[in-house]
């Protein structure tokens, strides 16, 4: 794969943007997003807008912002996370040590799941953005910059992963993944971000629900303590997952740019397996333990006690172990 030279035209919209796509009417470079199917070839945008008088300017547009945006679902999982956070805050217990009600159990698993799927959503939408502006711009068209979940579906992430998760004792965590043109990113160091991106994400978002717990202003409601801790520490265990250098997780992404061709040749055989044989290295071997420690760690590195984590996870009746 070779980089972008300084002869790459530059799209007449945006001159940021390297093309080798151009308007069948005027020749002008335009970038995909810039380009429209016409009867004959495509036209740019300026072609369309002489042709139509800006009608159909406008709403092609309009539906290019939209590809942009957040979608509806996002935002109503957000907003349900939002609420189960209020609800778990308000009821109180004497101690989250002791027997809890079934309606403080289930909101508190409905809360970590809830915030899980955001951040998968958050996690999908770093790879895709940084892609995007790595010269990657299919992932506009697969509405990978919507946040929406149901475009990050994938059948060994979406559902043998959180199957596993299962058998571990934990929740089913819903997964996912994008699908990234690596022919067109520009260089292996913006190919290495678009994987890297991913796992900064869960461990901001982890560092934001324990920073809260470490900050003291949780501590009104011992139970929405414990649970945020929870959800923290699930994400910076899932960072650290992420990070190993294994076929299919983003850790591998990081570093397959830089790997000699004969080294990758040896490995993509295998690639679709590596994930699977990790995780029955985990259930049968005890292997993944050392994840939960780092995710330990996270935690003290931050001033809160790994046990706030572990009496969340025993109130949501989620468990790991």
């Amino acid at each position: 794969m070779s980089d972008v030279t300084a002869d790459t035209p530059r799209c007449a919209f945006h001159p940021a943007v390297p093309t080798l796509l151009s308007c069948t009417r005027c020749d002008r470079p335009a970038c995909p997003d810039c380009l429209v199917q016409a009867p004959v070839g495509t036209h740019c945008v300026a072609c369309l807008r002489e042709q139509n008088a800006g009608a159909p300017v406008r709403e092609l547009t309009a539906r290019q912002r939209s590809l942009r945006r957040p979608g509806w679902l996002f935002w109503a999982i957000t907003a349900f996370f939002a609420a189960m956070c209020v609800l778990v805050a308000t009821l109180q217990f004497p101690s989250p040590f002791a027997p809890v009600a079934n309606d403080l159990k289930i909101t508190s698993f409905l809360m970590v799941v809830s915030g899980w799927v955001v951040s998968l959503c958050l996690h999908e939408w770093a790879h895709a953005v940084v892609a995007y502006r790595s010269g990657d711009h299919s992932v506009l068209a697969r509405g990978y910059l919507t946040l929406d979940p149901r475009k990050y579906a994938d059948p060994v992430f979406s559902v043998a992963i959180p199957i596993a998760f299962l058998i571990l004792g934990g929740i089913g965590l819903p997964g996912g993944a994008v699908w990234i043109d690596h022919g067109n990113i520009r260089s292996r160091h913006r190919r290495s971000l678009v994987s890297l991106a991913g796992p900064v994400v869960n461990i901001v978002f982890g560092i934001v629900c324990v920073g809260i717990v470490a900050s003291g202003a949780a501590d009104a409601s011992p139970t929405f303590k414990v649970a945020l801790a929870y959800l923290g520490w699930l994400e910076f265990a899932t960072a650290a997952l992420n990070l190993l250098p294994v076929p299919g997780l983003d850790g591998y992404g990081i570093i397959e740019p830089y790997l000699p061709y004969g080294i990758r040749a040896v490995i993509n055989p295998i690639a679709n397996y590596a994930i699977i044989i990790l995780l029955v290295l985990m259930i049968s071997t005890g292997f993944g333990g050392f994840l939960f420690d780092i995710a330990d760690s996270g935690l003290e590195a931050m001033g809160v006690d790994p046990l706030f984590a572990e009496v969340g996870r025993f109130i949501g009746n989620v468990r790991l172990t």
